[in-house]
């Protein structure tokens, strides 16, 4: 439900580039696709299984025009896409730090919903790094953490 809310909340003009940070199976890319006029949407996912069925979800769809998805980690965005090379970056990140709650022992599931492989702070920095001018990130995440988010956004001027 989480992906569907942020691509309706996610807005991209005519012409305009949208990254997906941690795309997952792509669903994020593929919804804006039909909801807005972006002229091309990139996701990111480092797991490599995932990425892949998010390309097949983009070729079944026929939207390889439009749609591409990018094996690698976020942590490497700097060498993966150019300095404000995107108008909006979306992110359903994982929302429990990696030591808090129970933990799933499926390592998709456990990568998907807590800060495994990145923290908050490193989707900050990719999406500064990428971020136009008066570009906008787009987020979904938990209440309790917000105190934290807003402090590390600030942190990379994206107040």
């Amino acid at each position: 439900m989480d992906a569907v809310l942020l691509s309706g909340f996610a807005k991209a003009k005519k012409g305009e580039k949208v990254l997906d940070l941690g795309t997952g199976t792509g669903i994020i890319p593929i919804l804006m696709e039909a909801k807005t006029e972006a002229a091309h949407l990139t996701g990111l996912e480092i797991q490599a299984e995932c990425a892949e069925m998010a390309r097949r979800s983009v070729q079944l769809n026929d939207l390889g025009d439009r749609v591409e998805i990018v094996t690698g980690d976020l942590k490497d965005v700097p060498s993966l896409f150019a300095k404000g090379s995107f108008d909006t970056v979306t992110c359903n990140p994982p929302y429990m730090p990696a030591g808090a709650g129970l933990k799933n022992p499926a390592g998709p599931l456990a990568i998907a919903r807590h800060e495994v492989l990145c923290s908050f702070g490193d989707i900050a920095a990719a999406a500064a790094h990428v971020l136009k001018p008066g570009g906008h990130l787009c987020l979904v995440h938990r209440p309790f953490r917000l105190p934290e988010l807003f402090e590390t956004l600030k942190d990379h001027r994206l107040e």
